[in-house]
């Protein structure tokens, strides 16, 4: 039979190492987790980048179609006054209302990556919270064992 004094050694190691692995468990899923966020911040700044590109690159085919429509009408010989320039002017809007639509349609994906970054960083923090309190719970039942194990059999029961 072992030695009491070993036992309580025993049983306060094995709950030291609970503890401190619970807190490591919990600090690497925080990192982790910082981590995920980080990406994800990055992509949502990404998808606003992909989005600037898209806009220009837009802007540019809408000048360069203006442009051919304009000269078309001025090859026909067709004065731009009265329903041309109307004409002109609705594909302008038109044309606003697209580049508007991929700035909305990237925002809302930036937006999204945002809020996984939050969650992703909420998670972390829990998961830590869980390990410091795992920690203490180990410490808790190590405690009440080694207790238990000092108190004299006579005494116990």
């Amino acid at each position: 039979m072992c030695h009491p004094v070993a036992v309580v050694a025993m049983t306060a190691a094995s709950t030291a190492m609970s503890a401190i692995g619970a807190i490591r468990e919990g600090n690497a899923a925080d990192a982790a987790a910082k981590a995920q966020a980080q990406a994800a911040e990055q992509q949502a700044q990404a998808q606003r980048n992909v989005a600037q590109f898209e806009v220009a690159q837009e802007r540019s085919e809408q000048r360069r179609a203006f442009g051919q429509q304009v000269a078309q009408l001025g090859s026909q010989g067709t004065a731009l006054t009265g329903q041309p320039i109307d004409l002109l002017a609705d594909s302008a809007k038109q044309d606003e209302l697209a580049l508007q639509a991929i700035r909305f349609r990237s925002e809302i994906g930036a937006q999204n990556f945002e809020n996984d970054a939050a969650l992703a960083r909420f998670r972390g923090r829990q998961a830590r919270s869980d390990g410091i309190f795992k920690a203490g719970t180990a410490l808790l039942t190590g405690g009440t064992k080694i207790a238990g194990q000092l108190v004299p059999k006579d005494e116990g029961g």
